[in-house]
């Protein structure tokens, strides 16, 4: 019967087509005018109707375009992070709009009362479409990657992992890997100079590789001793290089996506074999690997919690998205900013800070200071807050309106109508770029030496008494973003800093070569320093020099 039927239908389509009053060359035609209308609408709509219509127009900004595909961002691309919002911010003011790609108008403000609103609202403002996608290429649907309603539920089940006592016991992995590093640093000073050159970027990236692989889940990279050899670790390398060529990148994100997911089920499922013994077995709690101080450990563990329900817990496509999230998040970051910490405490100007920062360290009798003892430490805390300021190493966060909306501000704007307006109507699919590098340098909320390392100035906080308007979930500052969406790691972050600070500068000190390299500041995930080399090479290294000092030095 079924084929008597198609037998039918085809027999019916055939006499329709042979009466069809078209020829194939006319149907070619007619369907190649129709795209090339449809493209022609979407460039003018892209291009002209959507920046033309949108409520962002008569905002302050820049007018001269550097391209009409690129907009304003070929001159943002070449300069360092951040500058150029920081040179228009001091020309327009803290609120202002540019444009993007296809000339769409992107809001920027530096103003707190928008920058409340903006983070604390995170599901009217979630990443673009575009960003998420490619952030999902890299690092699977973690929690830096999840939205809303998702994004809570991951974020219930990992906040576990970073409370204080989970924190305080992963101090000695800190401690273990921040003594090796300094050891073979000492190691490598030169008995007839006293001082030996050293990569503190390469030094400093592969310490806390192996910190977040011990720390996170239980796995020995072993980099300082072997480089970037372990199969997970070269993958997660070659998957943050930067390439020319979107083909390579492809290539090289497939291999190295392969590699990770691969290692990192059989982590998921060695910790999940572990906590199934220790219900089991009382005797096995006694087991390193079964107590599970590691946070993917406690992950499952808080996955796993009698009573939550199976639409709360967490996918094992998800646990695969905190490995790698937890990789980039605890090994990038804190890596680059404890080495642009040592690079301001090397420049000459800071040789009193550097030295008055080692005399706190020295108070401490403690080869292995507890978390009150380091955390007790005012000076510590000035430095490791005021390079955290100035050096942020995400250097911005960009997002996305999901609905019109109309942001306040707290410093009134006028628009180029010579309007006062002290709010801001944005459109649904607007961009809001927040550049945390001009946040963190704000003159008006940091005062005129904004730009400069002084740690002093947490000492004075009538210097910066604005500053407390910021949503920043830490003392102010920016770089762990703020609202609901703050890094969720931070206190993991500031601790891991603390100790390897106290490890490598009590008996070390720090300075530049001389002559001096000239060190540009380039962002690609996070900020790193690169090098011109004789031969016009550029090439991603921090020289530092290192000596000795003595405890009664």
């Amino acid at each position: 019967m079924s084929s008597l039927l198609d037998f039918s239908n085809l027999e019916r389509f055939q006499l329709w087509l042979a009466d069809f009053p078209y020829d194939r060359q006319q149907v070619a035609i007619a369907t190649s005018a129709s795209i090339f209308a449809y493209i022609s609408f979407k460039a003018v709509d892209t291009f002209f109707i959507k920046p033309y219509l949108s409520p962002l127009r008569d905002l302050p900004g820049p007018e001269k375009l550097d391209s009409y595909l690129l907009g304003h961002l070929p001159r943002i691309f070449k300069a360092p992070a951040g500058v150029i919002h920081e040179e228009w911010a001091a020309q327009y003011g803290p609120t202002f709009q540019y444009r993007g790609i296809a000339l769409s108008r992107r809001f920027c403000t530096l103003d707190p009362k928008a920058l409340n609103h903006i983070l604390n609202h995170s599901d009217d403002y979630p990443k673009p479409p575009g960003s998420r996608a490619a952030l999902v290429q890299i690092l699977g649907n973690g929690v830096l990657v999840a939205e809303g309603d998702e994004h809570r539920r991951q974020r219930k089940i990992m906040n576990p992992c970073f409370g204080i006592a989970q924190i305080r016991e992963l101090m000695p992995i800190f401690y273990a890997k921040s003594f090796q590093l300094r050891d073979m640093w000492l190691n490598s000073i030169s008995e007839e100079s006293g001082e030996a050159e050293v990569d503190a970027l390469q030094g400093l990236s592969r310490t806390t590789l192996d910190i977040i692989g011990l720390a996170g889940f239980n796995y020995d990279f072993n980099a300082l001793v072997e480089g970037e050899t372990n199969e997970l670790a070269k993958a997660f390398s070659e998957l943050l290089t930067p390439t020319t060529s979107p083909t390579e990148r492809g290539r090289i994100t497939r291999k190295s996506m392969a590699v990770t997911d691969r290692v990192g089920r059989k982590l998921v499922e060695e910790k999940k074999a572990a906590l199934l013994q220790e219900k089991n077995d009382e005797a096995s709690l006694q087991q390193k690997n079964v107590a599970g101080r590691d946070l993917l450990s406690v992950l499952i563990k808080a996955n796993t919690t009698p009573g939550l329900k199976s639409s709360e817990k967490m996918t094992d496509e998800e646990m695969m998205g905190q490995i790698t999230t937890m990789l980039l998040a605890g090994h990038e970051t804190t890596s680059s900013s404890t080495m642009w910490l040592l690079y301001e405490l090397a420049k000459p100007e800071n040789k009193v800070v550097q030295d008055r920062l080692r005399d706190e360290l020295s108070m401490l009798a403690s080869e292995e200071p507890s978390m009150e003892e380091l955390n007790a430490l005012p000076y510590l805390d000035a430095v490791i807050k005021e390079d955290l300021r100035v050096n942020a190493v995400v250097s911005a966060v960009i997002r996305e309106a999901a609905r019109d909306d109309v942001i306040p501000l707290s410093t009134p704007m006028i628009d180029r109508n010579g309007v006062t307006r002290n709010e801001v109507r944005i459109g649904k699919g607007d961009s809001v770029f927040l550049s945390i590098t001009a946040m963190n340098r704000d003159k008006a909320i940091w005062g005129e030496d904004a730009e400069v390392f002084n740690p002093e100035r947490w000492f004075k906080p009538e210097t910066h008494p604005r500053s407390a308007e910021f949503p920043g979930v830490f003392s102010g500052i920016m770089t762990f973003i703020g609202g609901p969406r703050h890094c969720i790691g931070y206190r993991f972050a500031l601790l891991e800093m603390k100790v390897l600070v106290y490890a490598l500068v009590r008996n070390m000190s720090y300075s530049l070569p001389n002559p001096a390299h000239v060190i540009e500041k380039r962002s690609t995930i996070v900020s790193r320093p690169v090098i011109t080399l004789a031969d016009g090479t550029k090439k991603s290294y921090m020289p530092l020099i290192v000596k000795a000092v003595g405890r009664g030095d």
